[in-house]
């Protein structure tokens, strides 16, 4: 039985019984696999004490609530911007004006905006315990899988060695920052067996790195781009210059563009298809040396990164488009995908081959 805790924050007794009519519905559907339990707080000190007190699995802000008899977006905000600054987990704000609701925040799947008039409660407590059960509250939530795996890495792994960075004469503080960063998340790593990826793995679907970074996706002129400078040429150095002056793009193709009789399949295809068979020969990279699958991830189709369809492009040319919009920075392949993808690239034009034989001779001359 899964225990799935809700903070309320509304001040309309008509919403209110609304919310516990719902839960009350749902729990007995639920039939004991999952309890909602609510707890409700009517203004904005409530809401932030109960932030203090209690871990949660989502929560629902009503974002007016009553300030001396005048309703006010403010103490609203002011709850979903502790929420979204110092907690992790869904939030939903409850407003029939959404245009009061702060311009900080991003809509995601883990904060979005409905309106009083339009919400259908059981569609939202349906999706919150389906975000439940990814597990993605117990691996990132404050007493999460993460937490525990830094408590582990501090105690076992960095006092013990905190003193290489402390004596360490030759960098600077923010660049024993960095290092220190690396050197825990390398570790952290080490926690994951290795398995099945997920395809959602292969992307990193917003661009952290500030400027183009070796293994960005770039979408220019209705194409698709993958860029494979090595990250030693394309960083940024403390002088504002790059090692490069020009940066190295590859083609990705849409697979109905290499993939034979592509269109005749579908979901139903069965495995035993011989065109299914040979688009798997693509997904798994067995099909051409010069091609490397890319999976299908939201608006990210599935592709074919090409490296004999490749090009470079100077790199001011490149910032340029990116800042004029003619170009855009789509996604990043998530390591070790990228390593795979360098690692082909690098043998598939570092392969020597080998001097061919006549197989009839060759045959013949075993038997002579």
């Amino acid at each position: 039985m899964a225990i799935i805790d809700i903070l309320i924050v509304e001040n309309d007794p008509n919403d209110i019984q609304s919310y516990e009519d719902t839960i009350r519905t749902l729990n007995m559907d639920f039939d004991g696999e999952h309890i909602i339990n609510p707890v409700i707080k009517k203004n904005e000190k409530e809401g932030l004490k109960a932030l203090e007190e209690n871990e949660w699995s989502a929560a629902f802000i009503d974002l007016k609530l009553s300030t001396e008899d005048i309703l006010s977006a403010e103490e609203g905000n002011n709850i979903v911007k502790q929420i979204y600054s110092k907690r992790r987990f869904p939030v939903y704000i409850i407003t029939n004006t959404p245009g009061d609701v702060s311009p900080d925040f991003i809509q995601s799947d883990f904060l979005r905006i409905k309106t009083k008039d339009g919400i259908d409660y059981n569609e939202v407590f349906n999706d919150i315990i389906k975000i439940q059960e990814t597990g993605i509250l117990k691996i990132i939530g404050k007493q999460g899988q993460i937490e525990k795996y830094l408590d582990k890495i501090f105690w076992e792994n960095l006092s013990t060695s905190i003193d290489l960075w402390s004596k360490d004469i030759s960098r600077n503080s923010e660049q024993k920052e960095k290092s220190l960063l690396r050197y825990t998340i390398l570790h952290m790593l080490e926690y994951l067996d290795e398995e099945n990826y997920h395809p959602s793995e292969f992307y990193i679907t917003k661009p952290i790195k500030e400027n183009i970074f070796t293994g960005d996706i770039i979408e220019y002129l209705g194409t698709r781009y993958i860029v494979l400078t090595p990250s030693c040429d394309i960083v940024i150095r403390h002088d504002g210059n790059r090692n490069t002056r020009r940066i190295l793009f590859c083609k990705i193709k849409d697979l109905s563009s290499e993939v034979k009789n592509y269109s005749s399949l579908n979901s139903t295809t069965g495995k035993s298809n011989d065109n299914r068979k040979r688009l798997n020969k693509y997904i798994q990279n067995n099909s051409s040396g010069n091609f490397h699958f890319i999976p299908k991830h939201n608006d990210i189709n599935a592709g074919l990164i090409d490296f004999q369809d490749k090009t470079t492009v100077g790199v001011r040319a490149v910032e340029r488009k990116l800042k004029k919009g003619e170009c855009k920075r789509i996604a990043t392949v998530s390591m070790p995908f990228l390593k795979d993808i360098i690692s082909r690239y690098s043998n598939y034009y570092g392969r020597q081959g080998s001097p061919d034989f006549n197989s009839d001779e060759v045959f013949n001359s075993i038997f002579k």
